[in-house]
């Protein structure tokens, strides 16, 4: 998933820089989730970005045709400076309106896909069944966890939060901790490494939607500001647009989130690990 390309949109001296995306694709992103009861599902999280779509669509429109309202009052020779500023406040006080019901949609769906994601998105995938050898690997990376000395242990711990180890971390988290020698707690701060590891392409194309939500936000935001910047003495309603640019607690929830996750990166192999030195 890849943000798109900028464009401009111009009435008159005033432009609205925005960008076109493959919506299409967006809003068919789906992803593996775990319901409450345990079972998994999959999950079309881009039809919430439908709602988005239809905010910059209409940030679009709204901007060329009240753009254009005010042209038509400052163009008109019968009004003069007192009449132009006036009609033309009363064009800026129609954005709020025309605006604010796709933004509260938009806010309802981004809180969904926070939590949503919070909630469902496991953190490790188990083995199936049949997969002797996944169950055995996982033994075995248990069993060198649970041989190493405590300071050893500590520090793989700590290099794990960091997004190291993917495949001992998902080992580890796929049985009870103490078969690797670690207590519950320590277990459950390797839930969000567990993720990291497991769901990847996931959280990559999350941050991809989350930055799509924040420039269309900003879209609309930037409509309001260009627009007021066509009247005068309209400080005051550009201050308000600014304000949409802060988000949502959907937003803010998902970007909390995300921020928690461990960079994968990479990490010398634990002592005794396949891969270490001698």
């Amino acid at each position: 998933m890849n943000i798109g390309k900028r464009s401009v949109l111009k009435v008159g001296l005033a432009n609205l820089h925005y960008s076109e995306y493959d919506h299409a694709r967006i809003e068919a992103r789906t992803f593996g989730i775990q319901r409450p009861d345990g079972t998994k599902c999959t999950w079309q999280a881009g039809g919430l970005f439908k709602s988005v779509r239809h905010l910059q669509g209409l940030a679009l429109e709204t901007f060329k045709d009240i753009g254009e309202e005010i042209l038509s009052v400052r163009n008109n020779k019968d009004l003069n400076a007192s009449a132009v500023e006036r009609l033309g406040k009363e064009q800026i006080d129609g954005i709020a309106p025309a605006l604010m019901p796709a933004m509260e949609k938009v806010a309802k769906d981004m809180l969904a896909l926070a939590q949503t994601v919070a909630e469902g998105f496991a953190p490790v995938t188990p083995r199936a069944s049949s997969d002797v050898v996944g169950f055995l690997a996982d033994q075995e990376l248990r069993a060198i966890v649970r041989g190493l000395s405590q300071e050893e242990r500590r520090t793989l711990v700590t290099e794990a939060r960091a997004g190291g180890h993917p495949d001992i971390v998902e080992a580890v988290l796929r049985a009870n901790p103490m078969l690797s020698g670690l207590s519950p707690d320590v277990a459950e701060s390797l839930s969000r490494a567990g993720i990291a590891a497991s769901r990847a392409e996931d959280i990559e194309d999350l941050k991809q939607m989350l930055a799509v939500y924040d420039d269309v936000l900003a879209t609309a935001s930037n409509a309001g500001v260009a627009l007021s910047g066509m009247v005068a003495n309209s400080n005051g309603y550009t201050g308000r647009f600014e304000k949409w640019r802060s988000g949502c607690e959907g937003s803010e929830a998902l970007r909390e989130w995300l921020a928690k996750m461990p960079t994968r990166q990479s990490v010398k192999p634990a002592p005794d690990q396949p891969g270490a030195e001698a």
